[in-house]
């Protein structure tokens, strides 16, 4: 009690008194307000079992139904038609591009060519182009016949082909010379040779000639016993095809 009393004292020397008895009604009052705290009330016993027994039955309820025979039977309804799935899908049809209106652009008329030349009339077929003449490589285009008719046939000449062709050969296209601007012909004993062509190994022993185009050689028969001339033929040498 000693320090009890002593503390007591100690705090009304110092007037703090007041707190001392605010300490002391708390001592006393939070005892009281513990003892005066509602119960918690307790739940019937009757009721617990029937919520058991609900919550049991539920948990013991299949969540889905087992199939009958019965049910085989009846028919489903589904919406939409029906539709196999192993069915391969439709094929769309590929869209058709728009093509802008062309303007039509303006015929030309019948008997005119947009190049100024002329076709045939409507209805008509247009007249073929002439094709081009071809010609074998290093070949003659020649005139040979009778020096004193003046009877020239044109024709194509080769290369190691005779003339004349139809009787014993006077001369014989043998190719081309000079960097194929003339002509190179053997010629037989029998022929003198005049013109334009020139003759080798010598003018006097003519037993080649060679001729360009544009140039003319004569050839005049003569017998060989007498000498006598019984033919002439004329040679012109129009064109030479490369």
């Amino acid at each position: 009690m000693n320090a009890v009393t002593s503390i007591w004292r100690e705090m009304m020397r110092r007037r703090l008194w007041p707190v001392a008895v605010l300490l002391v009604a708390a001592l006393v009052a939070i005892p009281v307000l513990l003892a005066r705290d509602a119960e918690p009330v307790a739940a019937p016993l009757d009721a617990v079992p029937a919520v058991t027994a609900k919550a049991d039955d539920t948990i013991a309820e299949p969540v889905v139904a087992k199939a009958e025979a019965s049910d085989r039977g009846r028919r489903r309804r589904v919406l939409g038609a029906r539709k196999d799935p192993f069915e391969p899908a439709p094929v769309k049809a590929p869209k058709k591009a728009k093509t802008p209106d062309a303007t039509p652009e303006p015929q030309p008329q019948a008997g005119t060519t947009p190049g100024g030349g002329t076709t045939a009339p409507s209805g008509e077929a247009p007249a073929p182009t002439p094709k081009p003449k071809v010609y074998p490589a290093d070949s003659l285009i020649v005139r040979w016949g009778d020096a004193a008719s003046g009877t020239l046939v044109k024709q194509v000449m080769r290369k190691r082909e005779a003339l004349p062709e139809d009787v014993f050969p006077l001369i014989v296209y043998l190719g081309l010379t000079d960097h194929g601007t003339k002509a190179k012909f053997l010629v037989d004993d029998s022929l003198e040779v005049t013109g334009d062509g020139t003759c080798k190994p010598h003018p006097s022993n003519c037993e080649t000639i060679e001729l360009g185009a544009g140039e003319t050689e004569f050839f005049d028969v003569a017998e060989p016993e007498t000498g006598e001339i019984i033919g002439s033929f004329q040679l012109d040498l129009v064109k030479i095809n490369r």
